[in-house]
């Protein structure tokens, strides 16, 4: 063999090898749940029958055919502050099991949600912020939206958003939607401050926004509680499966499990995570993500990876690469070699911390990483200022063959 093709050959091997993590995060079960109080069922049934009553008077539009049919759109929108592939992570479902201690069933015959010794059965669906959690929530960077057209009948604001315990005297920032099907939509949790000034009784079409999702309410983190009432006021799971006859809703079909990559990033030092978002004083905290995208030949980069719905076994193929596109390095990353609890989580993170030699070359590099058939891709600078109005944009996912 030619020396020089058995210097490549070498220089390869030593480039790909098992990269260790420094830190793994999952989401646990409780991280992101609520409770609804006494108090709050109570409001909810005030509004679904002052909604019936106004229904009977003709002074709002009566239940259409529509209820049956798929008509939800997706119920968050990521502001014009969000730049990377994804935002958020789902952690429970309804309960269609009996009352605690009975055992929890949620659409699909799985165990994704939740019940309480107080008697409460979770009653929506939660989707979370992920993976900076309060600091996205500070920043504004995910909004609730209509899922679908209807008339605002209830809103509440005004209410503290830093919550992250189940407390059942805690009342959350809220806007009830009686939607043209008939059925009343729920968006609960919202920041405070950030409620719809839209006056009630104003119509709304899906994709309008309603507020900021926040951490209001007996909540354990920064989430979207997204419930539907009937007319009677039993709750309506929108999502069809073994264990919920009930019709699909949802225009667009949201499966079980949707592993997928959130976020793809570079750093100047680890994140800083935090599990709430008020410290022992009762100060507001956030994460700090030290994000950074310029790096100087010899400077210490972190590269931070974030997963919604990782289950043990889903091998992800990471590698940065110079400017002219040879391998600085390739790894790969199983959850499973973190002998975790549990085979699979809602939400996950994983960070690995690299040095940059010294005589690195100048210019553009990138990181890849290779995730259940899709690619991610985001681009850092070394000895190179990129011009301010140039965004620094992840490149969106690349379908691929599942490997």
């Amino acid at each position: 063999m030619k020396p020089a093709v058995l210097a490549a050959l070498l220089l390869v091997s030593t480039l790909t090898h098992a990269q260790a993590p420094q830190h793994v995060h999952v989401v646990s079960d409780d991280a992101f749940s609520d409770m609804q109080s006494p108090q709050q069922n109570e409001r909810i049934a005030t509004v679904v029958r002052a909604v019936d009553e106004l229904r009977r008077q003709g002074r709002l539009p009566q239940a259409t055919l529509q209820a049956e049919t798929m008509d939800l759109a997706w119920p968050l929108l990521p502001t014009g502050r969000f730049n990377q592939f994804d935002y958020h992570g789902t952690s429970n479902f309804v309960d269609h099991g009996p009352p605690y201690p009975g055992p929890i069933q949620d659409y699909n015959c799985g165990t994704r949600s939740y019940n309480l010794p107080s008697g409460y059965n979770h009653a929506g669906t939660d989707y979370y912020l992920w993976p900076f959690p309060w600091s996205m929530m500070d920043e504004g960077q995910v909004q609730i939206v209509a899922a679908a057209p209807g008339v605002i009948v209830g809103k509440d604001d005004g209410n503290f958003d830093r919550n992250c315990s189940l407390s059942g005297s805690a009342s959350p920032n809220i806007v009830y939607v009686l939607q043209d099907d008939g059925l009343t939509a729920i968006y609960m949790h919202m920041r405070n401050g950030s409620v719809t000034t839209q006056a009630v009784g104003t119509r709304v079409a899906a994709g309008d926004y309603l507020g900021l999702v926040g951490s209001s309410g007996s909540s354990t983190g920064p989430h979207l509680h997204f419930e539907l009432r009937d007319a009677a006021g039993a709750v309506v799971d929108p999502r069809n499966g073994q264990c919920n006859a009930a019709p699909e809703r949802w225009i667009v079909f949201q499966p079980y499990e949707d592993p997928h990559i959130d976020t793809l990033s570079t750093h100047s030092a680890e994140p800083v995570l935090v599990g709430c978002g008020v410290d022992s004083n009762g100060n507001a905290v956030a994460e700090t993500p030290n994000y950074k995208d310029e790096f100087t030949p010899g400077d210490e980069m972190w590269v931070f990876a974030s997963y919604r719905d990782q289950r043990n076994g889903q091998i992800t193929h990471f590698s940065i690469t110079r400017p002219d596109a040879t391998p600085f390095a390739q790894w790969d990353f199983d959850l499973a070699s973190q002998n975790n609890p549990n085979p699979f989580y809602s939400g996950s993170s994983v960070d690995w911390k690299f040095t940059l030699p010294t005589n690195a070359p100048i210019g553009v590099w990138m990181v890849t990483a290779l995730f259940q058939g899709q690619t991610y891709t985001r681009t850092f600078t070394v000895g190179l200022s990129l011009p301010p109005w140039l965004p620094r944009l992840p490149r969106p996912p690349r379908q691929h063959p599942r490997m």
